[in-house]
């Protein structure tokens, strides 16, 4: 995973205060929103589960059978911790959020949380990702 710059710096200080998330998780968020916006047909508001849907089609492309394990390493073991690492980035403006949306949103049940716990041991020693 290419890791950009402006992401590095931006999220330096809150991989200080968020230990439980890596450049990576940041990253890997960053890129899978831009891909869940840019499969929509018109510029507009996404809700949560959207975007969730959205991330998780993306994980399935960039790492196939292994991308619930994957989230799991990255800390993403539930629709609220992606909820988290987005209004993270939303904090060091590299993304942005309607007033009406909220951290809340996320913290709804979705189709990943119940596989990932169970699934991360086995991918504890996968080399490709750097998890803290």
């Amino acid at each position: 995973m290419n890791i950009d710059p402006e992401i590095a710096k931006a999220t330096a200080e809150l991989r200080l205060t968020y230990p439980n998330y890596n450049v990576e998780t940041y990253q890997f968020i960053s890129d899978a929103v831009a891909y869940s916006v840019g499969k929509l047909q018109t510029h507009r508001h996404v809700s949560a589960r959207e975007l969730l849907e959205g991330i998780r089609e993306y994980a399935f492309t960039q790492y196939g059978a292994v991308a619930p394990q994957v989230l799991c390493r990255f800390g993403l073991r539930a629709a609220r911790n992606v909820g988290e690492v987005v209004y993270l980035l939303i904090s060091v403006k590299l993304l942005s959020a309607s007033p009406e949306d909220s951290p809340e949103d996320f913290h709804i049940n979705f189709p990943w949380e119940e596989e990932l716990p169970a699934s991360a041991a086995r991918v504890k020693d996968l080399p490709f990702i750097d998890a803290k």
